[in-house]
């Protein structure tokens, strides 16, 4: 009787009870609760529900014993059942497969000719515990009270009047107690007492102490990360809300229980306050644990190429190296050099190669140490390659007293081997016995050298080039020469760029001459003078007509 009364107990409050428990099938019966068990010819009502619903022209078979009674519609009334028989239903339906069938579970029957009375109280709307007051309401289920039981409500042991329904609904007092009282009529009590007594159920008032907890993704972080906070909350109640605080600052845009920020600070405190204004709740405000943050400075980090072999400009199929230097990128950094954005040398700061014109080289260094530094991954400024191809080697001569390339751009100088300093122009003054020779040189990329002159005019007078005088300079072909002074002889040359002689005239007992080159191509020319003693001049000079 005991395990019935629990079991009942346990359907009042929404549980199904063991008889009509869900087989997951396609149809359950049930019956009312607290009917398994009846006194000799009483009805019983069995009910059937099927579990799916997409069923269609479904019909209803019931059984007493595995023997079809002939009903086939969802509810079955009957008084014939005995004690120990089975109850089952089958359902017939057609579905997209066609007809099919489903058999329910099975309800056996207990009837017994003396059954003791009995009842159990629950709540049927309503909830208890509760902190608002609002209407609550109890149901009686009476066990054998037979076809007319009488019901009395009692609060604190106390009968109510006019409660004497099956249900009892009213705003109840924290701290009630509530029961009832039933009277059974059934023919099958005997000897057991009609009267009986359910239950008695306390109001209880539900009080609940809200808590709060927040924690972080990462601590220690570096300055400038983005951390996340996480807000953790218990039994708020209704209409709880939530704020953050950072160093007793209160973060406006912060409302939720999550709060992303990125401009923390070393020993930052965060916390989080909740409100709960909910009357259930007995701490209206709480406070959080609180965090202390550890923010570690970011490092200046930086990084440099340089060319430490090679030049640029240079030649097309001349090697450069590249050297990348870095500082404060941790422990085991990687290094990747790029040409054209494209990767084309891994972990090593320095990188050889030829390079095309225009091409740009990159060196990138990536920190993997999870440090903190003002930037994890850093890109040099991009070289960008000018390369030539090998320019001609030159020829030199020596015309007069200077010593001159037969083509223009920048040449490099060497006397006995030594360069000259400074000395770039396509020819220059010797000032020295000795060897020369040139490279030309178009933006470092170095031709392969000249000729050797071997130059000895050390012995040789010059004359005094501010006594001389060549115009115009630039002439369009007329050209007056003075010298100043009287001399017997003065030999008057002219010279193309590659030392070949265009026009020899000598001007006796004069201070000067007039010559015209107009029959010459446009371009650039030597004039050199000579004295009967040796002494020269060579002056350039520019043709354009």
């Amino acid at each position: 009787m005991i395990r019935k009364f629990t079991l009942l107990f346990l359907l009042s409050f929404g549980i199904h009870s063991l008889l009509s428990a869900q087989v997951h099938q396609t149809v359950t019966i049930s019956i009312p609760p607290y009917t398994d068990t009846t006194c000799p010819g009483s009805q019983l009502t069995f009910t059937a529900v099927q579990s799916v619903d997409t069923f269609s022209t479904t019909s209803y078979h019931w059984y007493v014993d595995n023997v079809f009674t002939t009903v086939t519609i969802d509810t079955f009334y009957t008084t014939a059942p005995v004690d120990g028989d089975s109850i089952y239903c089958e359902i017939y339906y057609t579905n997209s497969a066609g007809l099919d069938s489903a058999r329910s579970n099975t309800i056996i029957i207990h009837r017994s000719t003396s059954i003791a009375p009995g009842v159990i109280i629950a709540l049927t709307t309503g909830s208890n515990p509760y902190c608002t007051q609002s209407l609550l309401t109890f149901t009686a289920f009476p066990i054998n009270g037979g076809t007319a039981p009488t019901y009395q409500w009692m609060i604190d042991g106390l009968a109510i009047l006019g409660e004497d329904s099956s249900t009892f609904t009213r705003f109840f007092n924290f701290n009630d107690t509530v029961s009832c009282r039933v009277v059974s009529n059934s023919p099958c009590s005997a000897p057991y007492n009609d009267t009986v007594f359910s239950q008695s159920v306390p109001i209880i008032k539900d009080s609940l102490t809200a808590t709060i907890s927040v924690a972080v993704t990462r601590n220690p972080i570096c300055a400038g990360a983005t951390d996340t906070f996480y807000a953790t909350v218990t039994s708020p109640g209704l209409g709880y809300n939530l704020s953050w605080y950072v160093d007793s600052n209160v973060i406006p845009s912060a409302l939720g229980p999550i709060y992303i920020t990125d401009t923390l600070h070393d020993h930052n405190l965060v916390y989080c306050i909740l409100t709960a204004p909910d009357e259930c709740i007995t701490n209206h405000s709480t406070v959080s644990n609180v965090i202390t943050m550890t923010v570690i400075p970011n490092l200046n980090n930086t990084v440099t190429t340089e060319i430490t072999g090679g030049a640029n400009p240079g030649c097309l199929d001349s090697i450069v190296t590249f050297t990348g230097t870095y500082t404060n990128f941790g422990v085991s950094p990687t290094y990747t050099w790029y040409v054209n954005n494209v990767p084309s040398a891994f972990n090593t700061t320095t990188f050889t190669s030829t390079f095309a014109n225009g091409d740009t080289v990159t060196f990138r260094v990536n920190a993997t140490d999870h440090g903190c530094y003002a930037h994890d991954t850093i890109s040099s400024n991009p070289f960008l390659m000018i390369r030539d191809s090998t320019p001609v080697a030159p020829l030199i001569s020596l015309i007069g007293d200077i010593v001159q390339a037969n083509s223009f751009g920048t040449f490099r100088w060497y006397e006995d081997s030594v360069l000259i300093p400074g000395v770039i122009g396509k020819d220059f003054h010797p000032s020295h016995l000795g060897y020369y020779f040139a490279v030309k040189d178009d933006n470092n990329c170095i031709s392969d050298t000249s000729n050797i002159l071997y130059v000895s005019l050390l012995d040789v007078k010059r004359i005094n080039h501010t006594d001389i005088s060549i115009a115009p300079n630039p002439t369009s072909g007329l050209l007056k020469i003075t010298w100043g002074v009287q001399v017997d002889r003065m030999s008057v040359d002219v010279y193309n760029v590659t030392g070949q002689g265009l026009l020899h005239t000598d001007a006796l007992g004069q201070t000067g001459l007039e010559t015209d080159i107009s029959y010459l191509p446009d371009g650039n020319y030597f004039v050199v003078l000579r004295e009967q003693d040796g002494s020269k001049a060579t002056f350039k000079i520019q043709l354009s007509k």
